[in-house]
């Protein structure tokens, strides 16, 4: 009877999913007004690598999660209960999610050093993403709550 288990050279397997992507180009979005932003001669900005990845994540925290069926299910950022009132258990939750919704970009290292500010019922918060390359930027968000 033949073995029903091939053998296999692990060395010579080749899997697509481990090449790193070619960062092709973005262009720059002002999120304000919801048009590109231009150069001086009226050609729309394009993005570095670091910058692109900047813009993804501010995209991402702005985009409720399975609302657009342009997006796929990993992009965006889920919503939090209106029936939570427990300040604590508020910010531990934008904590995960901010984290679960920027660590599916390949670039994104880490998310940390969390910081929460009250006004009312809403809740504005600074954080920190990690590039694999190390590269670091503060982003904030808020998040209107009850």
């Amino acid at each position: 009877m033949p073995n029903l288990f091939p053998t296999v050279n692990e060395e010579s397997i080749n899997l697509e999913g481990n090449k790193q992507q070619e960062f092709k180009g973005s262009y720059a979005i002002n999120f304000e007004t919801g048009e590109f932003i231009k150069n001086s001669d009226g050609t729309i900005k394009i993005l570095d690598e670091f910058e692109a990845y900047v813009q993804w994540c501010q995209l991402a925290m702005m985009t409720i999660r399975y609302k657009y069926m342009a997006y796929s299910n990993k992009f965006g950022r889920d919503i939090i209960g209106s029936d939570i009132s427990d300040k604590n258990f508020i910010e531990l939750e934008l904590k995960r999610i901010t984290q679960e919704a920027l660590m599916v970009h390949p670039l994104t290292k880490s998310v940390d050093s969390f910081s929460f500010k009250w006004k009312g019922n809403d809740l504005y918060y600074n954080y920190e993403i990690t590039t694999i390359k190390n590269q670091k930027k503060i982003l904030s968000n808020n998040q209107k709550v009850g």
